[in-house]
């Protein structure tokens, strides 16, 4: 879903003769902004290490804003992560989701680890100011339309929050910059994306295929004929 990944994979598996990155996308017109009250979100598993929502019960009692968070909190092999001092909301349903979002000032993802953020995504088509992880996968997708700490330091989360706290004007401004943002990644887009590359493989039939190195551990790469690769930039572009 990201170049990040697709980076992340050939580092492990090895390069791949042919690849695209086709970033995730969300119906827009879903998620809708209204007036913000002095809240802060986050969704993820409160077990899960890799949504690493720690850090928001860490920086909790030093902010004077609620820190509330969506989100399971019993993991699957049994056993509940408790927290204290954030608002758990427990697993709420999707219009419920979307009603938070829509009243959220500012929206908080520490993740270690995401492959694309598809809540960041939901955060920032509904208005909200995103304070991000400095990971490959958000810096790439949200660049300078959010605030990015890194995910091992709650000193510069509580800071980038509390910056946000303080200043109504620079969390317009980063709400309004992020859900200008976000229209780039509608589920059109990715769906028009991956029918482009379908009819490309598709086309790809009636070409002889050059071998493909194999990869350790995985399913060599279908490789696309030389003749294809101008095809294949252009899908790239869209």
């Amino acid at each position: 879903p990201t170049q990040a990944m697709l980076h992340a994979l050939q580092q492990h598996y090895g390069h791949f003769r042919n690849s695209v990155a086709i970033y995730n996308g969300c119906q827009a017109q879903k998620f809708r902004s209204a007036p913000k009250e002095e809240v802060i979100f986050s969704i993820g598993r409160l077990w899960d290490d890799a949504k690493n929502i720690a850090a928001l019960e860490t920086v909790a009692p030093q902010l004077a804003w609620p820190i509330y968070v969506a989100g399971a909190s019993r993991h699957p092999d049994g056993g509940e992560r408790q927290l204290s001092s954030i608002q758990p909301l427990g697993v709420l349903a999707r219009n419920d989701v979307i009603a938070w979002l829509s009243k959220t000032a500012i929206y908080a993802l520490p993740a270690r680890y995401e492959p694309f953020g598809l809540s960041a995504l939901e955060a920032a088509l509904s208005g909200c100011a995103l304070v991000l992880s400095e990971i490959p996968t958000l810096c790439e997708l949200w660049e300078d339309h959010a605030l990015f700490v890194p995910p091992n330091d709650p000193d510069a989360l509580r800071d980038a929050l509390s910056t946000l706290m303080a200043d109504a004007q620079l969390r317009k401004s980063l709400g309004e910059a992020a859900r200008r943002r976000a229209f780039t990644f509608t589920s059109e887009r990715m769906a028009k994306r991956y029918l482009m590359l379908y009819q490309l493989l598709n086309r790809s039939r009636a070409y002889p295929t050059p071998h493909a190195l194999p990869l350790p551990s995985a399913v060599p790469p279908m490789a696309l004929p030389a003749t294809m690769a101008g095809e294949s930039a252009a899908l790239r572009q869209q």
